[in-house]
């Protein structure tokens, strides 16, 4: 039986041999995505002394920050900004400071625009840069908070086709 074994093992060995070998070319090409913005992927922005007294009476300034985005023609952008600590509504921005948040607008061409956190605002664009401006105001929410620094995030999501 071994004897049998040992046949079939070097019949088998014997056939074994390098098979024939092909190629595949493999190219493809790379492009530059149809939106490209203007700011970096991490923006800090410094809103300045606030004072209580302008929470209580909601005088406090609103921040402009620029988002301009350089997009071909016919592409459709998306964005869509969520709240990175949560929210006290569908516009204002939790702080890790109890009773203050931050209000955003988002303007498009000096008017406002339907913004909430977590849904989506599109635009199709032209041929020229799309201009936004995502306002930042901070205000009380209830009382007022006690004095100190503070900080809160926003995440935006950019999708375009």
């Amino acid at each position: 039986m071994k004897a049998l074994l040992y046949i079939l093992l070097a019949l088998a060995g014997a056939d074994a041999h390098a098979g024939d070998s092909a190629s595949i070319d493999i190219s493809g090409k790379l492009v530059a995505p149809p939106c490209v913005p203007r700011f970096t992927n991490t923006q800090e922005v410094d809103l300045g002394n606030v004072s209580l007294g302008q929470l209580a009476a909601d005088s406090a300034q609103s921040i402009d920050v620029p988002l301009i985005f350089d997009c071909r023609a016919g592409t459709r952008l998306t964005l869509k900004l969520f709240a990175g600590q949560g929210s006290a509504d569908n516009r204002t921005l939790l702080t890790d400071r109890a009773n203050l948040g931050l209000r955003l607008n988002l303007l498009h061409n000096s008017s406002q625009t339907d913004l909430s956190l977590g849904a989506a605002a599109s635009w199709l664009l032209a041929d020229a840069p799309l201009e936004l401006s995502l306002q930042v105001k901070p205000v009380a929410l209830g009382e007022l908070p006690e004095a100190g620094s503070y900080s809160a995030t926003v995440l935006m999501e950019m999708t375009y086709l």
